[in-house]
């Protein structure tokens, strides 16, 4: 049988280990919090946030059909002899192809800077990652 020594002995080893197991369990749980914060404060400030615009088309099109209107008016002035509503329906149609124009380029604008966007969030996402690994690997958690 066991002596109640070493039962007392093996009760107290077991105690040691356990307490052991629970206080770098904390200071794991510490050092991840402090990690984190610290990862998050390092990556927002590394790559400043953009917000994409939105109505990049409608923006488009009305720069465009004022441009049109402008050149329809200036060319339809050039000529004296021309009636009213040939040089109205000149005008309209110089607007509505400036702004079909105008919505393309507003549009394809807009793709870009999403695409920027995007880039970024991936690069903040990669910064982050990047500093909350070190900083768990100069705590001694490297995995």
């Amino acid at each position: 049988m066991l002596s109640t020594n070493y039962m007392r002995l093996s009760v107290g080893v077991c105690t040691i280990v356990f307490a052991g197991l629970a206080q770098a369990e904390i200071s794991f749980d510490q050092a991840k919090a402090e990690c984190q914060s610290i990862a998050q404060q390092q990556s927002s400030a590394s790559v400043p946030a953009q917000q994409p615009q939105t109505g990049g088309r409608a923006k488009g099109a009305a720069a465009g059909a004022l441009a049109g209107a402008a050149k329809g008016k200036s060319k339809a002035n050039q000529y004296g002899n021309v009636p009213d509503e040939v040089a109205e329906e000149y005008t309209r149609n110089q607007m509505q192809d400036a702004a079909k124009m105008g919505a393309a380029a507003g549009a394809a604008k807009q793709r870009k800077q999403q695409a920027q966007a995007q880039q970024q969030q991936s690069a903040s996402a990669d910064a982050y990652t990047q500093a909350y690994n070190a900083c768990m690997a100069a705590k001694g958690f490297a995995w």
